[in-house]
C-alpha cells in the first residue's frame, strides 16, 4: 500500500540534508539557526526589490550575484545566501544547471503544487515562511508553514505519483510584509 502523506524529516543541524540520500524520503528540513542581525537587516528593508531571476551552474549563478546593479537592489546578506545555497545544491545534484527565482510572493491564495524536476529548494527570508501539506488533498490536509530562513529540499515527482505539495507564503502575521522567497530548482538538459 502506498504512502497517504509525505515522509518528511527536519532538524536544525545541517546535516539533515544527508538524509535526501534516503529514497523513502520527500522533504527535508533544515530549521537553520540564523543571526540576529539578520532578522535586523532583513525587516528594515522599505521596499521590496523586483524579482530575480537566474539560470546556471552554481558558478556562473556566483558570478552573476557579483553584478552591482543587483547589490544596489538586493540586500548583500540575501545575496550572499543565495550564493552559498546555490552552492550547497549543487554539491547535492552534482552541479547540474539551476534555475533560482528570488521573488516577493502577492498576498493572496498561492496554490500547491509539486516540484517540476528531481529537486527543489525554498527559503523565505521574511515574517512568513512557505507552506506544505501532510497529504496529497489540501483542503482536507495539515497544513505546515516553514519557519523564517528555514531551508526546504523538496524532491520532485513524476506525473502523476505522489510527492509533497507546497505553496509558496499565503500571508505574514498581524500584516507584516511578507519577505523575498527563493526558489532554486534543478534544470532539466
Amino acid at each position: 500500500m502506498g504512502r497517504l502523506a509525505p515522509h518528511v524529516v527536519a532538524c536544525a543541524h545541517a546535516t539533515v540534508v544527508m538524509d535526501l540520500q534516503r529514497p523513502d524520503v520527500d522533504m527535508v528540513v533544515w530549521g537553520r539557526r540564523v543571526p540576529a542581525t539578520w532578522e535586523g537587516a532583513l525587516t528594515s528593508c522599505s521596499q521590496a526589490p523586483s524579482a530575480l531571476t537566474l539560470s546556471g551552474t552554481p558558478s556562473e549563478i556566483s558570478d552573476s550575484l557579483v553584478n552591482p546593479a543587483l547589490q544596489q537592489d538586493w540586500s548583500p546578506l540575501i545575496l550572499t545566501d543565495v550564493r552559498d545555497l546555490s552552492a550547497l545544491f549543487g554539491a547535492l545534484t552534482g552541479g547540474v544547471r539551476q534555475h533560482i527565482q528570488l521573488i516577493t510572493p502577492s498576498r493572496g491564495e498561492t496554490a500547491f503544487e509539486l516540484p517540476p524536476d528531481a529537486l527543489r529548494l525554498i527559503c523565505a527570508y521574511g515574517s512568513a515562511g512557505p507552506e506544505w501539506c501532510g497529504s496529497q488533498n489540501p483542503k482536507s490536509g495539515i497544513v505546515s508553514a516553514l519557519t523564517p530562513f528555514a531551508v526546504a529540499f523538496i524532491k520532485g515527482a513524476a506525473e502523476g505519483k505522489l510527492g509533497c505539495l507546497h505553496r509558496l507564503p499565503e500571508n505574514a502575521a498581524n500584516g507584516a510584509r511578507l519577505g523575498p522567497v527563493l526558489v532554486m530548482d534543478t534544470v532539466s538538459r
